[in-house]
């Protein structure tokens, strides 16, 4: 499961005026008038997360669980990016763009009936930033704040100590946490295993290590109260189900005991799909592309340690990887190499230069590094003896047959690398201490990401921190740095190209592929958008978005019961066609 960042998104209205923006529960709702609440959803993870507390856990896992349990101060518009109320009804920003007020809605309650307050806020930010708690990730955005100041029961004012474009976007998606649940708690420890009630849709109800954990909607839910919360958070209960072997849980799919079934490798979507249950259409295959944009994938390289501190080391072993074979023969021409680090900047355009497989051109950029004989085993190795030799963490299974195929690539080029398949909960371990050579991760991106948690120098050495390769480069610091005064966002866009030409220039990742679409296997029992999902939307908005429809659960029943088809369905799908339908 990959690694999520936190969550920010382009505001389209900079602040060039002194504003107060009154909350508009008149904006058309993206959720479908025609929804159905109740049932159960069941779907698959392949790890129990090792916290569901997304404050010190950014993990693609526990920031869904997190997400439906607490809320933001404000939320976006999927489709409009507009902002609208949620927690805060009203908010103003001051003229010089350094001072946020919030009032908090007095509907707002916590899922106990005690209403959601300023101190509330105020808490969150304190837990945040004690030093003590594993928030630095978090820390890194609410550092650009004084402490917030409580004005009343219901409003609360932030002052930024410099203007920064993404400060409104980081104070309104800040989720906020009951201080009468979570104060004179162990914040590390007292909430990995189960969350305590918050002012979301959900609760969580039912938790058994390592197995499964249950989601419970709120019938009492003040959101519902929202006009554009028409349409969402239609299950009853959301029941995820851990089972590690991705084939294994395959087959329980088939067998019907999940619902929806995500992560999908390229040869199981190509090779996997000609079974009676896909012909009958008794389970659904979407393709969907609409605006979501992409991140990044690939070997983070360790530059803290000795062997990688050398570039052309690095580069030799991105030279290594024969991504275009891999493609095509493993993957089955379903991707495309990656060339960036933010590759929907370009649009379709051209990135950087894609960095070739050439194996006689990494050694020497190895023999130049210093890696000129060999040992009796036929690995390269240095004038001080030292092999050029590395591990490999990994978490995912579906990448075994990719990184084997490297590692003989990199054995017949002299260098010898060892794999060692770890759990999620054990990797993030190593992450968290930057204990390790190199290991395999994937980080999704948002409409706009801030560069400076995953690549600016000051953030190499802080434990639990994002950047993973220990990136330090004097010219990206300075770009990054440039950025926060910069409101524009094409004149953003063309200081994020200059860093990112800079740093896939000096390879702190062996880049992997990437795809502009999402890919999901489904009963056909949903009801849902018309869309699918929205226009940036990731593909677990289906947890918000879609419900069950009876009409579709019976005639699947049906069709299941008597073994007949049921009417086929288009494979891949557009948002922009769809949404003009």
């Amino acid at each position: 499961m990959e690694v999520t960042m936190i969550k920010y998104f382009i505001f389209l209205l900079f602040f060039v005026f002194n504003a107060i923006i009154f909350g508009d529960e008149k904006v058309e709702p993206f959720g479908s008038k025609e929804a159905i609440r109740g049932g159960v959803i069941t779907i698959h993870t392949s790890e129990f997360p090792k916290s569901f507390n997304y404050y010190i856990n950014n993990a693609l896992d526990a920031s869904i669980v997190f997400s439906l349990v607490y809320e933001s101060l404000l939320e976006m518009h999927p489709v409009t990016l507009e902002f609208m109320p949620l927690l805060a009804k009203r908010w103003e920003i001051s003229k010089d763009k350094r001072v946020f007020t919030f009032e908090i809605d007095e509907r707002a309650k916590w899922a106990d009936g005690k209403p959601v307050t300023a101190y509330d806020v105020l808490f969150t930010y304190d837990t945040i930033m004690n030093p003590s708690n594993l928030t630095s990730v978090q820390r890194i955005f609410l550092s650009r704040f004084e402490r917030p100041v409580v004005i009343n029961e219901r409003k609360i004012q932030f002052k930024a100590k410099s203007i920064h474009y993404n400060n409104f976007i980081t104070l309104a998606g800040l989720s906020i946490l009951p201080e009468h649940f979570f104060k004179g708690k162990n914040f590390n420890r007292d909430f990995n295993l189960k969350l305590p009630p918050g002012s979301g849709p959900y609760r969580m109800t039912d938790v058994k290590e390592g197995r499964y954990y249950v989601l419970e909607r709120r019938k009492d839910y003040w959101g519902d109260l929202l006009l554009h919360h028409t349409g969402m958070y239609n299950f009853d209960k959301i029941k995820f189900k851990v089972i590690r072997d991705d084939n294994v849980a395959f087959e329980a799919f088939k067998k019907g005991d999940f619902d929806v079934f995500t992560g999908i490798s390229a040869k199981r979507w190509v090779t996997e799909t000609n079974t009676e249950h896909f012909r009958n259409n008794w389970i659904i295959r979407k393709k969907i592309y609409n605006y979501k944009p992409e991140g990044f994938s690939g070997i983070v390289l360790n530059t803290r340690r000795t062997l990688f501190k050398d570039k052309r080391v690095r580069k030799a072993l991105f030279m290594l990887l024969d991504r275009e074979e891999l493609i095509k023969k493993i993957m089955y021409n379903e991707y495309s190499p990656l060339t960036s680090y933010w590759p929907s900047l370009y649009k379709g355009g051209k990135a950087n230069e894609p960095v070739k497989y050439d194996p006689e051109g990494a050694k020497k950029l190895l023999l130049e590094a210093g890696y000129d004989r060999l040992d009796s085993e036929g690995y390269l190795v240095n004038k001080k003896g030292e092999r050029l030799e590395f591990k490999i963490y990994y978490s995912s299974e579906a990448l075994e047959r990719q990184l084997t195929y490297y590692v003989e690539s990199c054995k017949k080029a002299g260098v010898k690398v060892n794999l060692e398949l770890l759990s999620w909960a054990t990797l993030l371990k190593k992450l968290e201490n930057y204990d390790f050579d190199a290991l395999t991760i994937g980080w999704s991106a948002t409409l706009f990401d801030d560069p400076e948690q995953l690549w600016h120098s000051k953030h190499v050495n802080e434990p639990g921190g994002n950047n993973l390769p220990g990136y330090s480069n004097a010219e990206v610091d300075r770009l990054i740095d440039s950025l926060p005064p910069v409101f524009d966002l094409n004149e953003r866009i063309k200081i994020i190209k200059k860093i990112d030409k800079i740093i896939y220039d000096d390879v702190p990742y062996i880049l992997f592929w990437g795809a502009n679409y999402q890919r999901i296997f489904y009963k056909p029992i949903f009801g849902m958008p018309k869309t699918y999902l929205s226009k940036y939307g990731d593909i677990y908005e289906f947890l918000v978005y879609w419900w069950i429809d009876p009409e579709k659960l019976e005639k699947y029943k049906k069709a299941i019961r008597e073994k007949k088809p049921l009417p086929p369905e288009e494979v891949e799908v557009y948002y922009d066609v769809l949404e003009k339908k």
